[in-house]
């Protein structure tokens, strides 16, 4: 069996392969945020661009999202997960390692996800350096 490229050292089909057969599944936001990264590192399109808000026009840029999956996704790793001012709001801050046309780059970013209708949603994120 193949490991999850979450990171979380599960295999795929017991990590984030039901999150992609189904959004709700995601219990947390953590869970979303691995369910993401994995998307973008196994090319699963369509799951990136229906976990953003439908507020987030970011959802519909399918090219950019295609753009995205083109990079060679190395590692996640998850450096805090954090409940928001509600239980419907929650904050992921991560590190995704990646290479694009032989370089090697770190996205750093504080995710921001929000719970509508008991399901996960990626809303915005600030970007660290």
């Amino acid at each position: 069996m193949k490991k999850c490229p979450c990171g979380s050292k599960r295999h795929y089909k017991n990590c984030c392969q039901p999150i992609h057969m189904n959004h709700s599944n995601a219990e947390t936001p953590e869970q979303l945020m691995r369910a993401r990264y994995t998307a973008y590192a196994i090319g699963v399109t369509d799951f990136i661009q229906q976990t953003y808000h439908i507020s987030n026009e970011a959802g519909q840029d399918r090219q950019g999202i295609e753009d995205g999956i083109l990079n060679h996704w190395d590692k996640l790793v998850i450096l805090d997960s954090a409940p928001g001012n509600s239980g419907d709001e929650g904050f992921v801050h991560f590190k995704a390692y990646f290479q694009r046309n032989g370089q090697s780059f770190c996205l750093q970013e504080r995710s921001r996800f929000i719970r509508e209708n008991g399901i996960w949603f990626y809303i915005d994120g600030m970007i660290s350096e």
